[in-house]
């Protein structure tokens, strides 16, 4: 006899847009345009060069000073190491819009090609009447990549004809992600034991905290989880599965919730 089905049987409730970060880095321009009239404005400020007499007299005067100061060098560069130490000059920390994109996109890709999620700030729990779940173990940003939803790229008949297959076995489970993609269903089987762990964030229809969206490496659509608000260390992470069938609630009633 068949098992009813499968509560990871998921469907995207709204086709998300592209999200590539390498397109986006493309478009930056990092070198400002010139143009003629700024250049003509600032010649015009900065007045006729000094004739060679001028140049002659300020070149006297720095000698003048230059010898007046080397009786009292050594203590002034003592005074002067010892501001710098203390008080060094400052340098801005701040990185352009290009930098802070180029990191997002390798740690993106560090993680879509990772074997495992261990290091992604996540962990697997056992919840109380859910088994198995995800909780954060440090806080997410808004908007934050969390985790992919790793598994196998098939279409949309292998897999029905997966799905039909793994009915057939209660203690196997099935999860199935079946999402849209410029104009073309695909769908994610991540039905496989596997060290990736998106896979197992449970499902909230009412209080997700969790989003999916579609990521592009290779010429691949990838599945990832970025937070949808901000959330903080020991929180479950969750999501909606999407499933809105008659069906499907009826055998699994959680699913409204």
């Amino acid at each position: 006899p068949q098992s009813p089905l499968t509560p990871h049987k998921i469907s995207r409730v709204e086709e998300s847009s592209l999200c590539n970060t390498l397109q986006k880095l493309k478009l930056l321009s990092l070198t400002p345009k010139k143009t003629t009239k700024d250049t003509k404005i600032k010649k015009r400020q900065a007045g006729p060069p000094p004739s060679t007499q001028q140049q002659e007299s300020e070149t006297n005067i720095q000698e003048a000073q230059a010898v007046a100061e080397a009786s009292n060098s050594a203590p002034a560069a003592n005074s002067r190491l010892k501001f710098t130490n203390f008080f060094p000059t400052r340098r801005s920390d701040r990185k352009s819009k290009a930098d802070l994109l180029k990191e997002q996109t390798d740690s993106m890709e560090a993680a879509l090609t990772a074997q495992d999620d261990t290091k992604l700030g996540i962990e697997v729990v056992t919840m109380d009447n859910k088994g198995r779940g995800i909780k954060a173990v440090k806080d997410f940003s808004k908007g934050e990549f969390v985790v992919e939803y790793a598994g196998d790229l098939v279409d949309v008949k292998t897999a029905e004809d997966l799905e039909a297959k793994y009915s057939m076995d209660t203690s196997k489970g099935c999860y199935m992600y079946y999402f849209k993609y410029k104009g073309k269903q695909y769908c994610v089987d991540a039905t496989s034991e596997s060290g990736r762990f998106g896979r197992l964030l449970n499902h909230s229809r009412i209080h997700p905290n969790c989003r999916t969206k579609v990521v592009m490496m290779d010429d691949t659509p990838r599945l990832i989880l970025v937070a949808k608000q901000d959330i903080l260390a020991g929180t479950e992470l969750l999501f909606d599965y999407g499933d809105r069938s008659k069906e499907s609630i009826k055998a699994h009633p959680w699913l409204s919730l």
